[in-house]
Order: structure tokens, then C-alpha cells, then sequence
């Protein structure tokens, strides 16, 4: 109401009070404090984005909350690994290089003078408040009336804990500083011990131990694949037998043991490789969804019949969908039951469709 006033907004949760009654005011100083590490960790971080990606930088909203800060800022495009990490690398520079934070207050107008940085979306008044440090040396001077540290050291360490879009040309990050930063870094580093003791290896070998993983897991995957493959053809060479001859071409439609689309799509080829001129279709039960894959030769392109269209019709009989193109299409269902009725309708489709 008044210019300058401080007023303490609070609710009455046991008796009654009236003017003039005497009052104590208190602070959660663990809560303050972090706060303020938080705050002026807002402000280290606008210096940091700005030394990294440029002057076009600046504050488009803010949040300092005791567990963590949010900041947007105008950028056009997201950060990279490299943009974080040097973000990072410079904001704990300047915490350990324990700048002092100092206050002052001036006219709007001489601090703008200065290069003071203020958000073109506040409102201020003739008299303002500036909060720098490092300011002979470049590092950062805003307007501001919060609370912040004394010296930028008090912050502790700084985090970056994510980072994001919000609208165009506005991203937005996130850090944690202090007690939650260095809660995150134990956290991180109890993980990488964890993974140190699975792999058994020493904690600075934990990543080239885990790719190694990834490529013997990749490996054996490709070689089951491969086994698969080659149980299911051995298991289904019988099936060629069930080819029909029309018009001096094949035509399979049959039912194969296979868990995934990719197995049956190799079985549609083999079998098309095996039967020459062919129309194609194989189907199996995958993940709970009847699914069918079917391929058409090009020769018979010609004739009329296209492979997304057969499928097409199938799985209708199936309460589902699909297609693709003329040589080669797969669909899917919701009704398993309805698999072997829909495989059975491929020959009377091709009869139907054949020029």
C-alpha cells in the first residue's frame, strides 16, 4: 500500500490477537538460507547463459523455491551436453571464487547507466535496488529486492537438473545449488559405485564396463534373432507344401510361429524367395494382436493384386487394420480368434481380384 513498506502476511491458527499486541517474528533458517543460495544462483546462472550463449540472453521468468530454482530465458534453440557442462563449469568459478555479494541502491536510471541488467518486464520505481558481484570485473549486476547470500562461495555447489522448451524462442532450466545439489551429487555417485560393484570394475571404468554390456547384449540379440529365424524356417519348410497353384502362380496363406513382425516379415520373404511367383501371406499372434504380413511378387502387381490391400481386407475380418505397399504390407487386429478365418479369405480375395 505504502512505497517501501514490509508487510508480514500470516494466518492466526490458536487464540486471538489485536493492535497493539506484541509480536516476535521468526525465520526458518535452514529454509532462508536456502532461498538465498538459490536466489543468487539465479543470478550466477543468467551470467553463466550468458557467457556461453551470448548477450541475447535474458530473463523471461523465474522461480526460487528452497529445494531448487527455475529460469527461462530467450534462446532459440536447446542446449547441447557441451552447453551444460560449461554452464556449470563457469557458475561453480564464480562460487569459488567467492565474489562478495553487494547491495545498493540507486535512481532507475543511473543504474541502467551503469549496464545494470533489469527484466523489461518489471515495473520499477525512481529508487532501485542493485545486486552485484563481480562488477568491476564484468561478472553480473541486476536489479533485485531478494535475499541472497553474503559471498557467492555460500552458495556451495551448482546443478543442472534439466532443461527444456517452453514456448518459441523461450527454453527453460533448472538447477539445484547447495544441500540439494550436494544431495544429487552423493546420489550420483552412490549409483556409480552400485554400478562399479555389478560390473565389477573400478568406479572410473564403470562406463567403458557398461558398454561393453550394451555391445555383448547387442551382439547376442542379433545371434538369437538369427536363431530364430532359422528355427522358424526349418519348422515351417513343411508349410510350403500348402502353396496353392493359380493361374501359374502361388499362392500361401498359412499361420507361422513367430513373436514379433520383423521374424514374420523374414518368413514372408523366404517364402516368396522359395515359391517364385507368389502371393504371400503369414500370420501369427505377436504381443496378444493377431498380425499378418503379406508380399506379392512383382509380376503380379501387374494383375491386379497389391499387397496392402489384401492385408487391408483380412484384418477387417480380424476388427482391425493396416496396409502398405503393393509388394509388401503387414495389419493387425484386436480379435486372435479371428486369425485363421482371416488367412483363409487371402485365396478368395486373390481369386476375386486377379486380372
Amino acid at each position: 500500500p505504502i512505497p517501501g513498506m514490509i508487510l508480514h502476511v500470516g494466518t492466526v491458527t490458536a487464540g486471538t490477537v489485536k493492535v497493539g499486541d506484541p509480536a516476535e517474528a521468526a525465520i526458518d533458517t535452514d529454509r532462508r538460507w536456502d532461498i538465498m543460495r538459490n536466489h543468487t544462483g539465479t543470478h550466477v546462472l543468467h551470467a553463466a547463459l550468458r557467457n556461453r550463449l551470448g548477450a541475447h540472453v535474458h530473463q523471461a521468468g523465474s522461480l526460487v523455491a528452497p529445494e531448487r530454482l527455475r529460469f527461462d530465458f530467450t534462446h532459440g534453440q536447446s542446449l547441447s551436453d557441451e552447453d551444460v557442462a560449461e554452464i556449470e563449469r563457469f557458475a561453480n568459478a564464480i562460487i569459488l571464487e567467492n565474489y562478495p555479494v553487494n547491495t545498493r541502491w540507486t535512481t532507475y536510471n543511473q543504474a541502467i547507466s551503469e549496464g545494470v541488467t533489469a527484466l523489461f518486464t518489471e515495473k520499477y520505481g525512481d529508487e532501485v535496488r542493485v545486486v552485484s558481484f563481480g562488477e568491476e570485473q564484468g561478472v553480473s549486476a541486476e536489479l533485485c529486492g531478494g535475499t541472497h547470500v553474503d559471498a557467492t562461495a555460500e552458495i556451495g555447489n551448482f546443478r543442472v537438473v534439466g532443461e527444456s522448451s517452453v514456448a518459441a524462442g523461450v527454453r527453460r532450466i533448472e538447477v539445484v545449488t547447495g544441500r540439494a545439489a550436494e544431495q544429487l551429487v552423493e546420489e550420483r555417485l552412490a549409483a556409480l559405485d552400485q554400478i562399479a560393484d555389478l560390473t565389477h570394475v573400478k568406479a572410473a571404468d564403470a562406463v567403458a564396463a557398461v558398454q561393453h554390456l550394451l555391445e555383448q547384449n547387442q551382439a547376442l540379440q542379433k545371434e538369437l534373432a538369427q536363431l530364430r529365424q532359422k528355427m522358424a524356417r526349418q519348422e515351417t519348410q513343411g508349410l510350403l507344401d500348402q502353396a496353392e497353384r493359380l493361374d501359374g502362380f502361388a499362392v500361401l496363406a498359412v499361420r507361422v510361429p513367430a513373436t514379433d513382425v520383423d521374424t514374420m516379415r523374414q518368413m514372408t520373404d523366404w517364402f516368396r524367395d522359395k515359391l517364385g511367383s507368389s502371393v504371400v501371406a503369414v500370420g501369427a499372434v505377436v504381443d496378444e494382436k493377431p498380425m499378418i504380413v503379406a508380399a506379392v511378387t512383382d509380376d503380379l502387381v501387374g494383375r491386379g493384386l497389391h499387397a496392402g490391400n489384401i492385408v487391408r481386407d483380412a484384418a477387417k475380418l480380424m476388427g482391425g487394420g493396416g496396409g502398405g505397399r503393393p509388394t509388401m504390407a503387414q495389419a493387425g487386429g484386436r480379435d486372435s480368434a479371428k486369425l485363421d478365418e482371416a488367412l483363409q479369405s487371402v485365396t478368395g480375395w486373390v481369386k476375386a481380384n486377379l486380372k
